[in-house]
């Protein structure tokens, strides 16, 4: 538990400086908000505290970046780990619902990622889509 309470000092110190040097929506704030949510979610069992976290890192994501961004996958498998936890059966689902258009969103931007001409397009995905498509049009 010593260690959980040093990650969590850890894990706000880092919130207030990225806060403080780069605003209130940054990605670098985001990921160190859903950080600190995964930190009350997954070991200390404090989920009233995770879900704000996660919601506002969502939040500053999807401002940022859109529905598609990499990011969203781990605050929503977050929630929906939360709401399962604390029997939410219908947040769980809406969380399970956005999971699932992001995973269809994703797809469909891989599939766009090579040309009529076989060359990649400057679309951004992860670099497993990237291969993968490039290897499946060979």
């Amino acid at each position: 538990m010593k260690m959980f309470k040093s990650a969590e000092r850890m894990h706000k110190r880092a919130i207030r400086i990225k806060e403080s040097l780069l605003g209130p929506e940054n990605y670098e704030l985001a990921l160190s908000l859903g950080h600190l949510a995964s930190l009350y979610n997954y070991d200390m069992k404090r989920y009233a505290e995770a879900l704000p976290l996660y919601l506002r890192s969502i939040d500053i994501a999807l401002k940022m970046f859109g529905p598609g961004f990499s990011g969203l996958e781990y605050d929503y498998r977050g929630l929906m780990h939360l709401y399962t936890t604390n029997n939410k059966s219908e947040e769980y689902f809406k969380y399970l619902s956005l999971l699932q258009d992001w995973i269809d969103l994703r797809a469909e931007t891989s599939l766009q990622l090579v040309d009529e001409n076989n060359l990649i397009t400057p679309q951004s995905s992860s670099t497993q889509h990237v291969l993968a498509t490039v290897i499946k049009n060979i």
